[in-house]
């Protein structure tokens, strides 16, 4: 495992660094889409969450491939996405399956935006160890 100090200043504005990470509890960050975890308690709310956020167009599907579709689209939303989502252990706990399908379907945006040059990163926060710990300095 990498012990390196992962600082937010590293990952914003830095295509490179995309992907997900947990980010302390509280701690704003101005600069990103905000998601209710307490909310996302099963996939049609994480679906909806995203896509109410995003403002997805008209046409959007509301399942799992369009979401995806639409997370390597974003056509209508230029420069970079950064995505906090609070209270993360709230959908990890009361939908798990879904939850573990949502965060496969964002890390592959991550990944699909960094080949593009791109800045796309995930931040949860209240969520256990999976993802690299980001510090906010």
């Amino acid at each position: 495992m990498n012990s390196r100090r992962v600082v937010l200043a590293d990952i914003l504005g830095h295509a490179e660094r995309n992907g997900l990470y947990r980010f302390p509890d509280a701690e704003p960050m101005a600069a990103a889409v905000r998601l209710p975890g307490r909310q996302l308690t099963n996939k049609m709310a994480m679906i909806d969450a995203v896509a109410d956020a995003l403002a997805f167009p008209d046409y959007f599907g509301r399942n799992w491939d369009a979401l995806e579709e639409c997370l390597l689209d974003l056509s209508w939303r230029p420069g970079s996405l950064v995505l906090l989502i609070d209270n993360a252990q709230v959908p990890e706990q009361r939908a798990p399956a879904d939850w573990r399908e949502f965060l496969e379907i964002l890390h592959d945006a991550a990944r699909f935006w960094k080949k593009e040059g791109r800045v796309f990163s995930v931040f949860l926060q209240g969520s256990h160890a999976a993802w690299p710990r980001v510090e906010p300095v």
